[in-house]
């Protein structure tokens, strides 16, 4: 599985293995291979979401991790 990093509101960085995330309506989930899901953060509760590469696996890893889904406000 890969392992995401997703930075909540509150600024608390959550590591998650799923095989992908996905948002739906401002909500972000994370799922397995097989659809199941693993982990959910409502709107508002997550801020930044992004694949973590190579070594960033291992706690003392630096491995690059750029934001790939942002929550954006609604109005």
């Amino acid at each position: 599985m890969s392992m995401w990093t997703v930075s909540q509101a509150d600024g608390v960085e959550v590591q998650i293995e799923a095989d992908a995330l996905a948002t739906e309506s401002g909500a972000l989930v994370a799922l397995t291979d097989d659809g199941l899901l693993l982990r959910a953060w409502a709107p508002g509760q997550w801020q930044t979401a992004g694949h973590v590469t190579g070594v960033a696996a291992h706690p003392a890893g630096k491995a690059g991790r750029s934001p790939v889904v942002v929550e954006i406000p609604r109005r």
